[in-house]
């Protein structure tokens, strides 16, 4: 009697939704999938200035030089030092995406950090959500490639959430050590991340004061990241002057309502759906906030609180001036993060539900703000604007100037004309000219030239090109060069376009009379 059957099937794989290293790969590919297009565009205003005034330097740069020099707020001492180092690697590569690399590098550390760390605390799947949430991120994603120090300083922000867990759920020392060193770390790569070592320690009193731990064990637990962040923030009155000097020429923007405003609106963009559940479940929780109770709920509801303070501090003493640009809160991404991750983990209807659907919803919210943001700045941009917030940014996937100077060097501009950008453009116009070799002295931005230069007869004999975003201001920036004739579309860009003095070819270009001369 033929004895049963023997399968010769392999095994077959399965997913399970606490599978962390099927949702770490998803949500590094997604993340990569996201930014690879950014990543392969031109450099932008704050990148040119980080990379020519602190990271390539003159022929005496040192990595000791770079701590040194704060002429700017755009130094970002941690991160500069890494990208000093990082250009000399590369022998001066000048390859957009693979510059980029060591911002990205801390963004996909961000990522799986949430996964493989944050499940010990917040369980697996809500790790996994959370993770999916960086990774679709229209504010994470948009800072974590640039070759400046938010992807560092958001990282290091992560890293003290992690602390902060290990101190209060896990190993209490491992927890102190890494809070204390994230929060000492944080400052050095831009000062105003000093906010977060002040939010999470009167967050960790709070906590361990409602726990019956006593004022004095209390205030022993939360003055090490206090103490940490200080330490590193003194650091700035060696090179008091340069700093003051810098702050007081740093931008900003016109008010602390218009700040908030955007904070609001990026944080809220950056949690998708979750942010309804905050919010709620803040509003419901508030009362309990100050007693003596303590749960995972309520650890999350304090801190967000935490983090809000010091953010609505700063913008009340800025009222009446001008406001930090919203960018300089990114530390505070993290935070809010886990807050979120805190306060929905217990909810019935986010543990009934399978993951899946909600990470349906997170990347449906992800992709729709990030198309509607993307498709408003493309129409911002054409009319002249410059919008540059947590959720808009006029340089993001551009390679107009690039290409623009592509345009140039190949189709015999070189050496017969002169060419006039804007001030936003001009940094990177700049670059790539200087990068192929054209005399600087052929190249003029807007606000910095002379009146009317072109009417002098050095200049009079070339051949006059404006770049801009539209005819208007095309027809601004050769008045103010002293031409008020003719002119006409030599190139045209996604977002700008080349124009050239007098008639082109009328089957091919588009012509435009002086808008002056209009009636």
């Amino acid at each position: 009697m033929p004895g049963p059957a023997s399968s010769n099937k392999s095994p077959q794989l399965s997913f399970h939704e606490d599978d962390s290293r099927a949702w770490a790969i998803i949500a590094c590919a997604l993340f990569l999938v996201r930014i690879m297009p950014w990543t392969l565009a031109e450099l932008w205003h704050d990148e040119i200035l980080t990379l020519q005034y602190f990271v390539f330097g003159g022929e005496d740069s040192s990595l000791l030089g770079v701590f040194r020099n704060y002429s700017m707020a755009n130094n970002h001492f941690l991160n500069s030092a890494l990208y000093w180092w990082w250009v000399r690697f590369l022998d001066f590569s000048f390859s957009e995406h693979i510059l980029r690399w060591p911002s990205i590098f801390f963004g996909f550390a961000s990522i799986l950090l949430t996964v493989f760390h944050w499940r010990k605390f917040i369980g697996p799947r809500m790790a996994a959500l959370m993770a999916m949430v960086f990774a679709i991120s229209p504010v994470f994603g948009a800072f974590a490639y640039q070759v400046r120090g938010y992807s560092l300083a958001m990282f290091l922000s992560l890293w003290a959430m992690s602390g902060l867990l290990e101190l209060l759920y896990g190993d209490a020392r491992r927890g102190q050590y890494w809070l204390c060193l994230s929060c000492f770390l944080l400052p050095l790569v831009m000062p105003s991340a000093a906010m977060l070592g002040a939010s999470l320690s009167l967050f960790l009193f709070w906590h361990f004061a409602s726990r019956g731990r006593g004022f004095a064990g209390s205030l022993g637990l939360a003055l090490p990241s206090f103490v940490a962040t200080a330490l590193s923030s003194l650091y700035y009155v060696s090179i008091w002057e340069q700093f003051v000097a810098a702050s007081r020429s740093a931008g900003g923007w016109p008010s602390s309502w218009l700040c908030a405003g955007n904070l609001a609106l990026g944080f809220a963009a950056h949690l998708g759906p979750l942010v309804f559940l905050l919010l709620a479940l803040f509003a419901i929780r508030l009362l309990r906030l100050f007693s003596r109770r303590s749960n995972r709920l309520l650890t999350g509801a304090r801190l967000l609180l935490c983090s809000v303070l010091p953010i609505a501090a700063l913008l009340l003493l800025r009222l009446g001036g001008r406001a930090p640009f919203p960018r300089v809160f990114l530390v505070y991404l993290p935070s809010f993060s886990l807050a979120a991750a805190l306060m929905a983990r217990p909810l019935p209807f986010i543990r009934r539900q399978r993951l899946m659907y909600l990470i349906v919803f997170v990347l449906l919210s992800g992709c729709l703000v990030e198309r509607y943001c993307s498709s408003l700045s493309q129409r911002q941009v054409l009319d002249g604007a410059s919008p540059q917030n947590l959720l808009q940014q006029y340089y993001r996937n551009a390679s107009d100037n690039r290409d623009s100077v592509a345009f140039m060097r190949g189709n015999g501009f070189i050496g017969n004309s002169l060419v006039i950008v804007n001030e936003w453009d001009a940094p990177s116009f700049r670059y790539y000219w200087q990068l192929s070799n054209l005399p600087m002295q052929a190249l003029f931005v807007s606000n910095l030239m002379p009146e009317d230069f072109w009417l002098n007869p050095e200049f009079a004999q070339y051949r006059l090109l404006v770049q801009a975003r539209n005819e208007s201001e095309a027809s601004q920036m050769f008045a103010k060069a002293g031409y008020r004739g003719p002119f006409h579309v030599a190139h045209k860009s996604e977002l700008r376009q080349l124009y050239v003095i007098g008639y082109g070819d009328k089957n091919r270009s588009e012509h435009f009379e002086f808008a002056g001369d209009r009636q």
